[in-house]
């Protein structure tokens, strides 16, 4: 901040206002807002001092006056609302005074709780009045805000944390809606269509901004439901006419109708759902509670829309020559880097989007929107019986989680067909991941190679040791698949049997490795010879599919002999990757998500599931951190190193096996940070050093996996 005064009497329009300076008279400035003063207004003025409020530490604010110091752009004004509505909820003898920027001053204009809208820069006589001060200036490229949810962030800086409603406040202007509303109407009308989808594909920087092809591509999709509007307020795009023509979009372009953000704030109000690269139209649309579909690329969407319930994100999953989303910048003048070196003018992740998936997106939208829901009645692990929390929406499906044993769940509860898995017959977001079913049925014929090929694989890597110590005897495998892992365990010494929903994956095990598979759903559906009882039970990526966890576990259970082992996996909760980027929601990329996934287990909820099941012995631990997985949750750039008067700029490919050679002590001894979880319960006592062989096992198979080269 920066605090300046007149040299002499001064008249100027600037950032929204009309000042008429005396002089001496002082302002506060942004020191960003000052450098935007064109220079001859800059030598009208010259620093000066003043002493400012304190800034605000989360004191009682009853009979106070607090002094918001922002400046905003829409979006960022909306995203303060909730943390401005919070301050007078709890402090309702408070003023609270808002320096804001002309251009969004509109979207907080007539808040009941904002008792006064100050220009920015701000007259220093009247700042000096308040008790305490927020500044709300210079975020951009700090690590708060750049780390932050937006919403999130602005209760930081309030010192609030949490807000009764974390959603903006947005005014409808009733004259303007009343102004719009024929032309709805008459959209409606001509086209026969219920629902109006109103698309905003123009952002406030060129790489951000989706390529008007997409609009084509998703209008085709929605076309039968839905007729998209465009409404492009006037100092965005003024090519956007011409991009329709292009395309040949039947896109209403409203935007000669939008003269200010408050036609914008109606159209939205009248529109049916929201599909949005902008956002200020994001946050108003979520004020207001519409189906809306966030598209970011170059930051993360959950940083701009994680507290609203009625919004989906969609982030691409793009990896390039230099760059992988997101890539964390905010602003810029021309196309990305990436865009420019392919020669083009859109950002090659949004391009990377298929237009499906934006579409079951939409569809996910309007059920988050839906007031009225089945919910469960218990936890199908702890069974619970209370209040559950919605998790999210995915694929059309409500995941909720259990407040007791914090299992995340899908609810109505319903497993998908896995003939229809390995036959990629099914035709929703899974169409777009790779469920992996493929690459068991690629086999190679011989089979030491193919059990060879699997014990390289991370999951089953990690394996090797245990099997090693664990005694010898029968082994069933649930979710057997064509049998890698029978493979695995008859190597050891294993007598193995194993058991597989998919009729497909049966005979290839049968027929081309002579194993013992049987087709059962249940255990109750056990062929005679396949009942047990077993030394070892395996289940690896199974629990997750099944409807009843609980009773599965303690199928298994029954199973066992005294002193038996259960060995089981399923995906883990907080690998490193959630860790470093946040448990980001809709990954619709890695299918954990109904119907292939039906529940979501924490360590504690896996812990607690064989602890319920029985099993007095209960150990939890992943496969090693690997270097795959670190780069999958963290971006590495290229910097500037300068040491006295020299300076040599460190390239990404550098600063990337800078940051994975540093690491390597996490590699062999990271015990939750890996990519698949793992539980071994047993039936009785084993009198194992279970410490020693987890910490063993992680380090082998890390040696194992990352430096095979240095092996003989």
């Amino acid at each position: 901040m920066i605090i300046v005064k007149a040299k002499n009497q001064i008249k100027f329009s600037f950032n929204g206002y009309n000042f008429n300076l005396k002089p001496g008279q002082k302002l506060l400035f942004a020191e960003d807002v000052f450098n935007l003063l064109p220079e001859n207004l800059k030598f009208q003025f010259e620093k000066a001092h003043s002493i400012l409020p304190p800034f605000y530490k989360g004191e009682d604010l009853d009979g106070k006056i607090l002094f918001v110091f922002a400046q905003a752009a829409i979006g960022d004004a909306l995203c303060m609302t909730p943390a401005l509505r919070e301050i007078k909820r709890r402090y309702p003898g408070c003023k609270l005074w808002v320096a804001i920027s002309g251009k969004a001053r509109a979207v907080l204009e007539n808040l009941s709780y904002i008792d006064e809208l100050l220009p920015h820069p701000s007259p220093i006589k009247k700042v000096v009045k308040a008790h305490y001060m927020i500044k709300a200036v210079e975020m951009v490229n700090t690590s708060a805000f750049d780390n932050l949810n937006m919403v999130q962030y602005f209760l930081y800086k309030f010192k609030l944390y949490f807000a009764e409603n974390e959603i903006p406040d947005i005014i409808v202007e009733e004259t303007i809606k009343k102004e719009l509303e024929p032309i709805f109407e008459k959209i409606r009308n001509v086209t026969g269509k219920k629902k109006i989808l109103l698309f905003h594909y123009l952002a406030s920087s060129i790489h951000r901004t989706l390529p008007p092809k997409l609009l084509k591509e998703i209008e085709n999709l929605i076309w039968d439901e839905y007729v998209p509007i465009i409404c492009s307020l006037p100092d965005e795009d003024i090519t956007v006419e011409v991009s329709l023509d292009i395309y040949d979009i039947r896109a209403a372009n409203l935007s000669s109708l939008m003269k200010n953000i408050k036609y914008l704030i109606a159209a939205i109000s009248l529109s049916d759902a929201v599909i949005t690269a902008d956002t200020a139209t994001l946050h108003i649309a979520a004020g207001l509670k519409k189906p809306t579909v966030l598209i970011s690329s170059a930051i993360d969407p959950e940083l701009r829309c994680a507290t609203y319930p009625t919004v989906i994100p969609v982030r691409p999953n793009y990896i390039g020559k230099t760059c992988k989303s997101p890539c964390g910048i905010h602003a810029i003048n021309e196309p990305c880097p990436e865009a420019k070196i392919r020669y083009q003018f859109y950002s090659p992740c949004l391009e990377s989007i298929p237009p499906k998936v934006i579409y079951f997106a939409l569809k996910d939208a309007e059920l988050a929107c839906e007031k009225k829901y089945p919910l469960p009645e218990k936890c199908p692990l702890c069974e619970f019986s209370d209040i559950f929390n919605l998790f999210e929406v995915i694929n059309q499906h409500r995941i909720f989680e259990c407040p007791s044993c914090g299992l995340q769940f899908t609810y109505p509860v319903k497993a998908m067909n896995y003939d229809e898995a390995y036959e990629k017959t099914y035709e929703d977001l899974l169409t777009f991941g790779n469920l992996a079913y493929e690459s068991y049925k690629q086999i190679e014929n011989d089979e030491n190679r193919e059990r060879e090929k699997w014990e390289r694989v991370p999951r089953f890597n990690v394996i090797l040791p245990i099997l090693s110590i664990l005694p010898k005897g029968k082994l069933l495998d649930i979710g057997c698949g064509t049998g890698n892992f029978l493979l695995i365990a008859k190597r050891f010494g294993f007598e193995v049997y194993g058991i597989e929903a998919s009729k497909i994956a049966i005979e290839i095990g049968r027929k081309n490795f002579n194993l013992k598979i049987a087709q059962a759903l249940s255990f109750n559906k056990l062929p005679e010879e396949f009942k047990g009882p077993y030394k070892v039970v395996t289940a690896f990526e199974v629990i997750e599919h099944v409807e009843k966890p609980l009773e599965f576990l303690k199928g298994i259970y029954e199973l066992l002999e005294e002193n038996g082992f259960a060995l089981i996996s399923c995906p883990p909760y907080f690998k490193f990757e959630n860790l470093s980027l946040g448990y980001r929601k809709y990954k619709w990329w890695f299918n954990d998500y109904p119907p292939h996934h039906i529940t979501r287990f924490k360590p504690w909820t896996l812990f607690y599931a064989l602890k319920l099941a029985g099993f007095r012995e209960v150990v939890i631990f992943t496969e090693p951190l690997l270097t795959g997985t670190i780069l999958k949750g963290i971006n590495p750039k290229e910097f500037e190193l300068k040491y006295k008067d020299q300076s040599i700029v460190i390239p990404k490919e550098v600063s990337t096996f800078i940051i994975l050679d540093t690491l390597k002590p996490l590699y062999v001894n990271s015990r939750f940070l890996g990519n698949f979880q793992y539980a071994i319960g047993v039936k009785g006592l084993s009198e194992l050093n279970w410490e020693e062989i987890i910490k063993r096992a992680i380090a082998y198979s890390a040696v194992d996996i990352m430096w095979s080269d240095d092996k003989i």
